[in-house]
């Protein structure tokens, strides 16, 4: 299948290991305000850190342990030399437990073997790295890598249009019945934060698309990116598959 384009590209298993360790471990910046680190950025965890009043870090462990940090703040990200970055289940219970409070959803604490089972059990998305182009929201893509999209019901020819960014780049295709998914043409280099539309048989959904940095070594600390750039269905799809 072609593209055809109107408008050129301008925008060109880990385990389940505790790290239960005072010693110094690599932390990834997610988001940052301040401080003179950016997104991406690899941290000692034991290395002085200072914030100002006004600044904030938050950061990720390999464990998928999420810290935040606000000014003013002085000294190493995890304080006092005997703070560790737990372990993965302990993280991937926070997220979803963090989750569940930020929407209000009722009910008790989850454990970390509920919380793999409700994102066993929750999970919409055959591969946590697929775009739903039915989805409105927010969607991850590895730093890199070419976007895949993915329609849930493909049992019919269809006609899909993506817009990149404000017209920097837009153009359509078919996606022939039979296949579930459908690559972005390889020359579309895409931005962290940039906006993508798509629409399909009528129906237009808008999206953010966020970079997961080739920094984020493990997957938990990749679900746990996604977790803070709102992912939701990546998100519980690779929550899925860490515990096995």
């Amino acid at each position: 299948m072609n593209w055809k384009t109107w408008v050129g590209s301008a925008l060109i298993g880990t385990g389940l290991l505790a790290v239960e360790t005072a010693w110094a471990v690599n932390l990834v910046v997610v988001e940052t305000k301040g401080a003179g680190l950016n997104a991406g950025q690899v941290i000692d965890s034991q290395a002085p850190l200072t914030l100002a009043e006004g600044e904030n870090v938050t950061l990720i462990a390999d464990t998928g342990r999420i810290i935040h940090l606000k000014g003013p703040h002085q000294g190493a990200p995890l304080a006092g030399g005997g703070e560790t970055v737990g372990s993965v289940k302990e993280a991937m219970a926070s997220l979803l437990n963090s989750g569940a409070k930020e929407s209000g959803a009722l009910g008790a604490t989850r454990s970390a073997d509920e919380a793999f089972k409700m994102a066993r059990d929750g999970k919409k998305l055959p591969d946590p790295w697929l775009v739903d182009v039915t989805q409105n929201g927010n969607h991850c893509y590895r730093e890199g890598e070419r976007l895949i999209f993915w329609r849930p019901d493909s049992t019919a020819d269809s006609n899909i249009r993506v817009t990149v960014g404000k017209d920097t780049w837009r153009a359509r295709t078919d996606w022939p019945k039979g296949k579930s998914n459908l690559l972005l043409p390889a020359d579309v280099a895409l931005q962290d934060g940039v906006g993508i539309t798509m629409e399909m048989n009528g129906r237009k959904t808008e999206s953010v698309l966020h970079v997961v940095p080739k920094t984020v070594a493990s997957d938990p600390a990749r679900v746990a990116w996604m977790h803070e750039k709102g992912c939701k269905d990546q998100f519980m799809a690779l929550l899925s598959r860490i515990d096995k």
